[in-house]
């Protein structure tokens, strides 16, 4: 199992570090380590039905997105206490000048971890993130129409429905609708 190193050697701020029930984690950036542990999660039977990505990813495909990861795309993992890394989740910032205010959002928690609040803290890291360091007025995502749990997370984050993409995603076979999502952080406010 691939574990968090800087888990360990750190002294965390309270800001960085988030309690669940129990058990602590943290949540951090990403870094090419962490490809192995990013990798089962999203491929394995109880995460990949409901993202937009192939079953069947070789670890390559992951390492090289760590890798060579471009400026645009900012990726934090979350590690529990024992350092193993138990969600991913991330912007990638549109670099046209006239979308750079917006970016896409992903996230993916391991399947042990689900409904245990890690999607939360990883949503709240990458919200501020987006809101009080990028500057960004609008986060966007998609969702598998029948994934109640992700949904319901993104409705208590602010996210609004924008529409329905209509038979958008092959999976096992069936085409499936994928929603729309974004949250708007507009007009921004005025800092006192």
């Amino acid at each position: 199992m691939m574990v968090c190193r800087a888990w360990r050697r750190s002294r965390l701020r309270p800001s960085t570090q988030e309690t669940l029930m129990s058990q602590s984690y943290l949540i951090r950036s990403v870094e090419p380590s962490d490809a192995a542990a990013i990798h089962r999660i999203k491929t394995s039977p109880g995460v990949y039905p409901d993202t937009l990505q192939l079953p069947y990813q070789p670890l390559s495909v992951t390492e090289k997105q760590l890798n060579e990861r471009p400026a645009n795309i900012h990726h934090l993992v979350a590690c529990n206490a024992d350092g193993e890394v138990v969600g991913s989740a991330g912007l990638i910032v549109n670099e046209g000048m006239r979308v750079r205010h917006s970016a896409s959002l992903f996230l993916v928690v391991r399947e042990d971890w689900q409904g245990k609040g890690v999607g939360g803290a990883l949503m709240r890291a990458v919200l501020d993130l987006a809101d009080n360091w990028l500057g960004l007025i609008r986060v966007e995502l998609k969702v598998v129409h029948d994934n109640a749990r992700a949904i319901g997370l993104y409705e208590k984050f602010g996210f609004e429905h924008e529409g329905r993409m209509r038979q958008e995603q092959l999976r096992a076979g069936k085409l499936e609708d994928v929603l729309v999502m974004s949250r708007l952080n507009w007009p921004r406010r005025a800092q006192a």
